[in-house]
């Protein structure tokens, strides 16, 4: 068995984790908006499990076009949920329509026949995460809650999503121009972003297992 099929397999038993772990807890977030953290991973183990048995051109526009632009719609919507101070409430809001006018700019001045992967709108959206991320941290150091950090959720949310977003950042940014300039070096990297991402959903299940959501 290839590497990278060991990896994948790897990936699709966190995801496949997380998402169970997600439902197991789910009496402890069934009366919060992480309720919905349940259905989001459920959608992407789903995902993860039909992108393979898509053809090559269904397959991108299924990510590129639905999975991806998900994913990152969540999130900002998670810290929309999750911000407190109303001067940073509309942030996420703000973050999520510069996402979706990159996402429609590159739909159309970018030619799907040169560029495979929406590496345009993946770096605005990472960037804007990010930033959403700082934000998040910033606002934990400076109140109480930083005592009780181990139980907030978005706290271990936020670590996987760096080790992920900030590791790949690289790789999925110059994507389509990457594997044509470095035919070698690109698999090895695919190899250290599959780990980022298993990582990520390890987190995630920490974060139903330590976590105790407010019920608001």
């Amino acid at each position: 068995m290839k590497i990278s099929d060991i990896l994948i397999f790897l990936l699709q038993v966190s995801e496949t984790a997380s998402c169970l772990v997600g439902f197991i807890y789910f009496a402890k977030v069934k009366d919060t908006y992480w309720k919905f953290f349940s259905f989001y991973l459920a959608f992407i183990t789903i995902a993860e499990y039909i992108g393979p048995f898509l053809p090559k051109k269904a397959n991108e526009q299924f990510y590129n076009d639905l999975v991806i632009p998900v994913e990152f719609l969540f999130f900002f919507w998670l810290f929309y949920k999750s911000f407190k101070k109303e001067k940073f409430k509309t942030l996420p809001l703000f973050c999520g329509g510069i996402y979706l006018l990159s996402s429609l700019a590159e739909s159309q001045f970018y030619s799907k026949q040169q560029h495979f992967f929406s590496s345009f709108s993946y770096t605005i959206g990472n960037l804007l995460l990010l930033i959403l991320i700082l934000r998040f941290y910033i606002q934990l150091v400076s109140s109480d809650e930083i005592v009780f950090f181990r139980q907030n959720m978005l706290f271990w949310i936020c670590i996987g999503l760096l080790i992920f977003f900030l590791g790949s950042f690289p790789y999925y940014g110059l994507l389509n121009q990457s594997w044509k300039t470095y035919p070698r070096i690109m698999p090895i990297y695919r190899y250290i972003v599959l780990v980022f991402n298993s990582a990520m959903y390890i987190m995630f299940a920490i974060s139903f297992v330590l976590g105790k959501p407010s019920k608001k």
